[in-house]
């Protein structure tokens, strides 16, 4: 099986922790309709959703406003930029952080050091580095591949009637959550290494719990 290998870094900052959920997206990550980004401490998600237009609406959580800010974008600009990103309109503060890897983590950094400047350097305990925590593109796309071909012959089960369930996917740090949005049915899939995604590729079907 040949995989699309276009890909972008893509990240944002966690209002919750303050930490940097980091994950590089390839083109079946977004191959269904949505795509969402969760931080390890389940206190924020970043959200990803194709439009009628073929563009990209990033939802982005904010450090400073009660409610995330919508942007929407080209995937020329998602998938081509060296660094694009996603201020908040209202305090400046760098929110989302996409393109390539390197330059991401350059960002990250500056961000951090904007932050600790705007609290006039105090230390903030609850800021963390994950700029390092970075998902394999070919292990997002296996498992991301390997869900829809399952959900599509019918070979996904939860507890709804065969046939109705509806079937999403969400990315953590060490592990993906295939769950059914109807009866909440769900289960975890080791992503830490491309070896154990390769043996989710020979999965016949899949049993939620």
């Amino acid at each position: 099986m040949i995989l699309n290998q276009k890909q972008t870094t893509l990240a944002y900052r966690c209002p919750a922790c303050y930490g940097v959920p980091t994950s590089i997206v390839g083109a079946f990550s977004l191959s269904g309709s949505l795509f969402k980004l969760k931080c390890s401490c389940g206190g924020s998600h970043l959200q990803v959703e194709k439009t009628n237009d073929g563009k990209l609406r990033l939802t982005v959580p904010c450090l400073a406003c009660p409610q995330p800010h919508s942007y929407t974008i080209s995937n020329e600009v998602f998938y081509g930029s060296d660094i694009f990103l996603l201020p908040c309109s209202v305090c400046g503060i760098d929110l989302c952080f996409i393109g390539k890897e390197d330059k991401v983590k350059e960002a990250i950094e500056i961000s951090n050091e904007e932050i600790l400047k705007a609290l006039n350097g105090a230390p903030i305990e609850s800021i963390k580095e994950e700029g390092d925590e970075y998902f394999d593109p070919q292990i997002l796309d296996i498992v991301t591949y390997v869900i829809s071909d399952l959900g599509s012959e019918g070979k996904i089960h939860c507890r709804c009637p065969e046939g109705q369930g509806s079937y999403k996917c969400d990315i953590y740090n060490d592990h993906a959550t295939v769950r059914c949005e109807n009866c909440t049915a769900s289960l975890d899939v080791d992503i830490t290494s491309t070896m154990k995604a390769h043996d989710f590729l020979n999965a016949d079907e899949l049993t939620l719990k």
